[in-house]
């Protein structure tokens, strides 16, 4: 068995990525690297190591991103083999480490090393985001509450110490029982599990108002779904897109008047503003139904280069469509927000972004955190940012939005290239650990789905029946207290880094006192 423990942790990592919704998969992940660590603990061949270590990750990626083949089997490959080396490199620092000092000085640094490399694909412009640790505990909200404190690198470490742990004070004796050195980090064990249990329950059940504060209002949002893909080659799409836009609205309008209708990422497959009859309609719509509008478009800024566009969003408010002409606004006078971060190699070539990526259009960057003011019909103001698709994988995004004081997150989305697979649930969770990590709620639209709304808890509320064209409507809570985490995004990462050099120091000093004093 010692010798297959690779197969036996890249399964367990593979499937506790949460895909597998509402069975809690990611408890798998607690001890998924343990059987692998434990058979490893002797190993001196530096190449059957790697080896071992290459098809643990191989095993894990596969059984966790098939779900891309629906898209393309190539799309799986570069899935699968551009985010092999990050989680590759964490385990060749652990040999390097027990090679230099030892197995159990290691296993202290392991945590602090993973954390570290997740950040690093985090960062890397060819980074796919998905499969970083502490997204396979996205779904387990019961725990991973210390979020807004931590945020999802915290989350990454606890995910990473409780293998180590358990690791440390696994039976290791010839007869395969506990070792009594190793009852007192059993102790530790213990306590690493149950102080975000306590952690959690005591925010969720007892006292709330401490992460969301007590002056907090609601404001009535409505969700499109329109069960059409904005990014369809079919030549009436845009026609047809419109046309379930307004006749879903007029019914959300009609039936509950909210204060605010969300539309999919790109709900509007061309440039709102340049086609000047879907323009004059979009301002008599939005004037007659007094009603805020988040809409979601695709403009091309350069005509010479057509594969390059900008996906836009605004909110158009009821003053805006009514002055417009009144006031002789032009395109550029109004407040836009330009989507920043694109899914790599889909909508920008990563390290080459005036490249067409293979389905042949290049994003262009947005840079600016916008945020948006509109008002009810009692003249009640809310902020909302808006954040587009692929940007939920970025907390430091996130954070950004809600330091520029929104409220809560509109997060609009294309997820229906990925059909009913797992890839929007997987996406769906990580949008739950944005809410957890901001304490914001977030409403997520999405064309196909999943559409639903999202407590700054990350508990789902309102989910929409997938591929349906339908709308839903929440009174949605607006926070202003920010989180720890909010405030300080990149904290604990600097932890991590000054503590693992720490680390390295003491482990040196510690090996060079105890040849010193050899005899």
């Amino acid at each position: 068995m010692k010798n297959w423990a690779w197969l036996l942790s890249g399964i367990l990592l593979g499937l506790s990525f949460p895909s597998y919704d509402p069975i809690p998969t990611g408890i798998l992940a607690w001890f998924a690297f343990v059987p692998f660590l434990l058979a490893n603990r002797d190993i001196q061949s530096f190449k059957i190591y790697l080896f071992q270590a290459f098809l643990l990750i191989i095993v894990a990626l596969f059984i966790s991103v098939w779900w891309v083949n629906y898209y393309s089997f190539q799309a799986l490959l570069v899935c699968v083999f551009s985010q092999m080396p990050f989680l590759l490199l964490p385990l060749v620092i652990f040999y390097l480490v027990q090679k230099r000092f030892s197995w159990e000085k290691a296993l202290i640094a392991l945590p602090f090393v993973w954390t570290l490399t997740d950040w690093l694909a985090h960062i890397a412009p060819h980074g796919l985001q998905v499969y970083l640790l502490p997204y396979t505990q996205a779904n387990n909200t019961w725990l991973i509450q210390f979020a807004d404190i931590f945020g999802m690198w915290g989350v990454g470490f606890w995910v990473m110490g409780m293998n180590s742990l358990i690791a440390f004070v696994a039976p290791l004796t010839p007869r395969g029982g506990v070792n009594r050195r190793r009852m007192f980090p059993l102790w530790r064990l213990g306590g690493f599990l149950f102080l975000p249990l306590i952690y959690s329950f005591w925010i969720t059940k007892i006292v709330p108002q401490s992460v969301i504060g007590l002056d907090n209002r609601t404001s009535k949002v409505s969700i499109i779904q329109t069960n059409l893909d904005s990014y369809s080659k079919d030549s009436l799409l845009a026609q047809k897109t419109f046309d379930q836009i307004i006749s879903l609205s007029d019914s959300a309008v009609r039936t509950a008047q909210p204060d605010l209708i969300v539309l999919p990422e790109a709900a509007i497959p061309v440039p709102l503003f340049q086609d000047t009859a879907l323009f004059n309609f979009t301002k008599k719509a939005i004037s007659n139904w007094q009603t805020s509008v988040a809409i979601g478009y695709v403009e091309y800024p350069d005509t010479s280069k057509k594969y390059i566009f900008r996906n836009n969003a605004l909110v158009f408010t009821p003053q805006l469509a009514m002055f417009w002409d009144s006031l002789k606004l032009k395109a550029n006078d109004v407040k836009v927000y330009q989507k920043q971060y694109g899914l790599p190699f889909v909508e920008l070539m990563p390290y080459f972004e005036q490249t067409p990526t293979p389905r042949g259009n290049a994003m262009e960057r947005g840079n600016e955190p916008y945020t948006f003011d509109y008002a009810n019909l009692k003249g009640d103001k809310f902020r909302v940012a808006l954040t587009i698709c692929w940007e939920q994988m970025f907390p430091h995004k996130m954070a950004d939005l809600v330091n520029d004081d929104a409220e809560f997150i509109a997060l609009m989305n294309n997820d229906a290239w990925f059909g009913t697979t797992p890839g929007a649930k997987q996406l769906q969770s990580f949008t739950r650990m944005r809410a957890i990590e901001n304490r914001r709620s977030i409403v997520r639209c999405s064309n196909g789905g999943i559409s639903c709304f999202i407590d700054p808890f990350g508990n789902i509320e309102g989910k929409l029946p997938w591929f349906k064209a339908t709308i839903g409507t929440k009174e949605v809570l607006c926070v202003t207290k920010k989180s720890f985490y909010t405030k300080h995004p990149n904290w604990f990462i600097i932890f991590c880094g000054i503590s693992f050099i720490f680390l390295i120091l003491i482990f040196h000093l510690n090996t060079k006192n105890q040849i010193t004093n050899t005899p």
